[in-house]
């Protein structure tokens, strides 16, 4: 029967560790710019993103509305936002004398 006191055996790891590290790759992870099909693909992509910055779309529509009003909740946020912790709003607290003070002030004035 246990009282409690005594202290209680660890439990071993259900999981054994690996005897050794994973072995290292020979070759990278991703392959180099230098294939073909991604030379393709980089090329492809700055065409389109070429094409889509010429295209203009008419004020009404409801990307330009949606992209005007996210572009004015950042002015927004950027001109109320100063960054840092806020200052506390103590109020400021009128120099009173010590009772001290105001004794030795009464024996200086006579």
């Amino acid at each position: 029967m246990s009282t409690g006191n005594e202290k209680r055996q660890r439990k071993r790891a259900t999981r054994t560790r690996r005897a050794s590290s994973t072995p290292s790759r020979t070759e990278p992870a991703f392959p180099g710019d230098n294939e073909p099909t991604d030379v393709a693909a980089r090329e492809h992509y700055r065409r389109e993103k070429a094409r889509r910055a010429e295209r203009v779309r008419p004020p009404e529509h409801p990307l330009e509305q949606a992209r005007r009003a996210y572009h004015a909740l950042l002015a927004a946020d950027a001109e109320r936002a100063k960054g840092g912790r806020p200052k506390k709003n103590v109020p400021p607290t009128k120099e009173q004398p010590s009772p001290a003070e105001e004794s030795n002030g009464a024996r200086d004035d006579e």
